[in-house]
Order: structure tokens, then sequence, then C-alpha cells
């Protein structure tokens, strides 16, 4: 492969691959570091051209110590900074080459290995045939004497989220103490058609209401169609009515579900991975590229396990957490997750020289591996530690065959929107619906709202260690 003919002509060489490029769309990667190439070519001709004049000095002073020692010293650095241009230049060159590999070769040439968004996020109105008979449906309150049923339900649910499985009610009850309710539809032969799972939160400061489901970005209703779900809403509308709740969050990634108020504010950020780590660092880009190994260039190790990183990831989590002025959920709370989902939880540490500074809290359901929460102090931010979390986390998705990452939940155009779109990952809408109580207003539990700016500020200022010992009394009440 002719590199020197590919910078020189970087369209006429895409053009022989074109329609490997025109399905995987990354030409601009080919033109950004073709441009990369030719700059450093004559960065490096120039400092050459430096040294070779440098050189020629060193020559004519041979009766001059100090000038010989002044020469020395600049041909050293001109040698440095001419060391660094070329291991860039191949660096870039290999890229260059990786890329047209990846074209060349015909297993490779569908680009990612899932074009679509994850069968979670799938419209499914109807998945049971023939229709049910609604008014043979009745709703009830379950307990664990039914979690088998449930979980089989779920399972075979092409839309179920991860957190729908019946065994996040204990990890909300040991870890909050909170009461859950979990609704079911049975049918006529005493089978499952549909499940609201919600938990009560209680509070002087906050209020009383419920969440299908608080912590989480997805958990919500999930039914065979349409009127179950709105006999699974209704039902659950009319128990929290009875028990005096001011209101009913139900947390939804599809549209029209009900009559009842929705915020449309939130998206889910999901980006369909490709087949190696070599194809990602290209679809990436040279900017991203570049934030990455200026990172790898640090002192950095890279942890990866379950419990037994707990430590380092609660350290660093707990700091940012009070940085942002947000109160930070208790250890035990991780824990708990770690203990019930051991295969599906994972969690990522960078350390540098030795110290964590970025962490990531990871968990997989099917095709999707989801990163709920991640932290990176503050100090390490010049060393673009985070782009290396973020290049490792996805990389770590594509080794355990993941066919999408989900950023999480972000409000549109928001900082964290804008950061996780660098990444390639696209919006899916949520979609969060309010039964509210006569009188009741949608509530304004949001950390924009002017009402906590001067709490925020506050506990900015606090030591860490008091903020780990209050928060979770106050978190655990924000859904």
């Amino acid at each position: 492969m002719d590199i020197k003919s590919i910078v020189q002509s970087p369209k006429e060489a895409i053009e022989q691959h074109w329609a490997s490029v025109e399905a995987c769309d990354v030409s601009d990667s080919v033109f950004s570091l073709a441009s990369e190439i030719k700059h450093l070519v004559s960065e490096i001709k120039a400092t050459k051209s430096k040294k070779q004049l440098c050189a020629k000095a060193f020559k004519a002073a041979n009766t001059e110590p100090d000038l010989i020692t002044s020469l020395k010293a600049q041909m050293q650095v001109i040698s440095s900074e001419l060391k660094a241009l070329e291991k860039q230049r191949k660096e870039n060159e290999q890229q260059l080459r990786t890329y047209f590999e990846v074209l060349d070769t015909a297993d490779k040439l569908t680009g990612s290995k899932a074009t679509d968004i994850p069968k979670q996020f799938t419209m499914t109105a109807n998945i049971v045939v023939p229709p049910i008979d609604i008014d043979s449906v009745s709703v009830i309150e379950i307990d664990d004497k039914l979690s088998t049923d449930w979980d089989k339900y779920v399972e075979q649910h092409p839309n179920a989220a991860l957190y729908h499985r019946y065994d996040w009610r204990g990890v909300i009850e040991r870890s909050f103490h909170h009461q859950n309710h979990y609704f079911a539809a049975i049918d006529a032969n005493s089978n499952i058609v549909g499940i609201l799972p919600t938990t009560r939160l209680t509070s002087r400061l906050f209020g009383d209401f419920s969440v299908a489901l608080p912590y989480f970005n997805y958990g919500g209703v999930l039914a065979d169609n349409t009127d179950i779900t709105q006999k699974l809403l209704g039902y659950a509308s009319d128990f929290y009515e009875t028990l005096g709740v001011k209101h009913l969050e139900v947390r939804s990634t599809t549209p029209n579900v009900c009559s009842w108020p929705v915020t449309t504010d939130k998206v889910s950020m999901i980006r369909p991975l490709p087949q190696n780590t070599e194809r990602l660092g290209l679809e990436l880009g040279a900017k991203i590229r570049s934030q990455i190994k200026r990172a790898q260039r640090e002192n950095v190790e890279i942890e990866i396990g379950g419990i037994d990183l707990l430590k380092p990831f609660y350290h660093v989590f707990s700091i940012n957490m009070r940085d942002l002025g947000t109160p930070v959920y208790s250890k035990s709370f991780f824990a708990n997750i770690l203990r019930q989902w051991p295969k599906l939880a994972t969690i990522v540490v960078i350390k540098v020289n030795g110290r964590p500074v970025a962490t990531a809290f990871l968990l997989s359901h099917g095709d999707m591996l989801e990163i709920p929460w991640a932290s990176t102090l503050k100090e390490a931010n010049p060393m673009s530690i985070n782009m290396l979390l973020y290049w490792e986390v996805l990389s770590l998705a594509i080794r355990t065959g993941h066919s999408f990452f989900d950023f999480g939940r972000s409000t549109k155009e928001a900082n964290t929107y804008r950061f996780k779109k660098q990444w390639g990952a696209k919006p899916i809408q949520h979609y969060w619906y309010y039964w509210l109580r006569d009188g009741e207003e949608l509530p304004k539990l949001k950390p924009d709202n002017p009402k906590f700016a001067l709490l925020i500020k506050i506990w900015r200022l606090m030591p860490v260690a008091l903020t780990k010992l209050l928060g979770p009394f106050i978190v655990k009440n924000l859904p």
C-alpha cells in the first residue's frame, strides 16, 4: 500500500473503495489523517533544516566553548522534537493503513455490527396474537411469590430493560428502605401480560410521590398491548390516590403511552458499536484520537473488575459528586448492585501514578452496555483522562460482544449531551408521564431548579467526608 500516494490524493484513494465508504461514512477520517500527515511531513522537513543549520554552526564554533555548549543544547532539543514528529507521523500512517485494510477485508465492509437501535427501544404496540380480551385481564399487586413468573415475562418481552427484573426490588429496599409496589396484569389463564414496578419515596423535604422506577433511566410500564398498559396505569394511579401521594412518575421511551401530562426534555444517548476497536478509532476521528493519546502518555493503569474495585470507584465518585454539588449515593447501594448482579455489573478504574482519578460503573443488558455512573477528578481533566475512560469502556463493550453502548441520560443540548454526541451517540427520546393528584403541579426536582441553587453552592464547599455521611439520607428521596 502506497501511503504517500494516499496522503497526496486521498479522494482518489477513497473512490477506489467507494461502496465501502458510502456504507460506513468514515471518509472524513481519511481526509483528516491525510491532512495531519501532510502537516507533520512539513514540520519534519522544517525541523531537519533547523538541525542542519545547527550542525553547520556547531562545526564553525570549534574555538568558542560557550557557543558549543549552547549549540549542543539546541541540537538535543531539535532532535527530541524531530523524534516526536517522526513517531506521530508513523502512528498516523499506520492508522491510515488500518483504515484501508478494513475496507479491503470483505467481512468488515459492513462497518458497525448494528445500524438500528437496540430492541429495548423499538415500538412494539402488540406482541401477542390473538389479542387479549381486556375485560378478562385483572391487575394485582404482587410479592416475592410471583417473582419467577414476573422475570419470565420480562425475559420474553422485547422492550424489557434490565431494571424490569424483579430483583431490583430487593436492591432498592436494602439500599434505601423504600416501599415498593409491583403491579402485574393477569389474563384469564393466570399468565402475566403486563407489569409496572413502582417505588414510593416519602420525605419532609421533597414530599410523598412514586416513581417507576427511581434512580434509573428505564423501568416503566411493560405490557403486551396498549389496552393492558392503560389498565395498569389506571390501577396504579387509583392505588396511589388512595394512599394520598402527590404524583406518580412513569419513565418511558415510548410516545403516546397515555393521556397524562408528559415531559420530553431528557434523552438517552446510544451508540452502535463496530466490529473492533481499530474501526472505532477511525470512526471517532482525529481530534478524539489525539485526546486519547494525550492521556495514554501519562503513567496510567487501567483496572477492570467488580466489587474488588468498589473502594476506588466510590472514592472518585464521591469527590466528583461533591464538586458537582450533588448528594452522593451510599456505598452500600453500589455494593448491593454488585452482589445482586456479579455477572452484569463491572467497574473500570483509571489510575495515574498509582492514584485513582477516573472510574465508571457499567451494567450489561442483552446487546447493550450501559454506563449509569462515571466520574473523573477535576485535577485529571488537563490530561484528558475522561476521554481515555470512555475509550476504555467503549473498547470493553466491543470486546465483550455488545452491539450498542448506552452513554446514559442527558438533557437536550446540555454539556453532557454534546460530550456524548461527539462519540457518535444518537438521542433516544424519553417520555416521562405524570399522574397528578388534584391541584398538584408537575414536579421540579431537578438540579437546574433555582430553588436548589444555594444548596448546591453550599454542598460544593463541604468536606467530602461530610457529604458521604449526609448525602445518602438526602439522595434516597431524589429520584
